[in-house]
């Protein structure tokens, strides 16, 4: 629980973290590097055809409880943001098609998770979003947070 700025009325702040998945296929290779040096780096993961994953998104906003609806502010649109502008792009896509050199050198999940941060949070209310969680394996999971 937290005050309001310039108040002494109380306001709840809540995190909500709602989960997704989806299927996508890459291949790590960076096409700066000779071939040796690619499949000395990423090894199976620089397969020809690549491989694919099941990703696990996880996606948190922080917010006050609105009174109208006794839920966080913005959660209902968390689910649509999601879909537009992550689901919809990525489910069942080659990765390395979606990911450009402006993202980074190739389509390694901590690439992927920069650019669904930078995709939620351009469109979520501003400083909604504080933390993501992409995993890739049960073993392999990535994890940004707005750090304030």
């Amino acid at each position: 629980m937290s005050a309001r700025a310039g108040s002494t009325e109380s306001v709840s702040i809540v995190d909500v973290t709602q989960s997704f998945r989806f299927a996508a296929a890459h291949r790590m290779h960076n096409p700066r590097l000779s071939a040796e040096e690619n499949r000395r780096r990423y090894g199976r993961c620089n397969h020809v055809n690549g491989h694919g994953h099941t990703y696990r998104l996880a996606v948190t906003i922080r917010g006050p409880i609105a009174d109208e609806t006794g839920s966080v502010e913005g959660r209902a649109l968390l689910a649509e943001v999601v879909r537009e502008r992550v689901l919809e792009r990525f489910d069942q896509a080659n990765l390395d098609d979606l990911i450009t050199p402006a993202d980074g050198v190739t389509s390694t999940t901590e690439v992927l998770t920069l650019l669904v941060w930078r995709l939620l949070d351009e469109t979520l209310p501003s400083g909604r979003l504080v933390r993501l969680r992409v995993e890739e394996t049960p073993n392999n999971f990535f994890e940004m947070d707005r750090g304030d």
